[in-house]
């Protein structure tokens, strides 16, 4: 996997860390994910490849499969 560095004001740092504890992610894999959803709605991932790397973040983040 690839690593990036975005660099975020406050206010946006404050949003994702809200946002990634609201739906129990770890700030990096919500900004992943909101970063991927982007790409897919812009066209330039399928949205297969988002439902299946999704599926497999998550899996490698909790543990959980299905």
């Amino acid at each position: 996997m690839a690593k990036i560095i975005v660099y975020l004001g406050d206010q946006e740092r404050n949003a994702l860390l809200q946002l990634a504890q609201r739906e129990l992610r770890l700030p990096r894999a919500q900004a992943a994910l909101i970063i991927r959803q982007e790409l897919v709605r812009q066209g330039m991932l399928p949205m297969q490849a988002h439902i299946t790397e999704t599926a497999s973040s998550l899996e490698a983040t909790t543990g959980a499969s299905s």
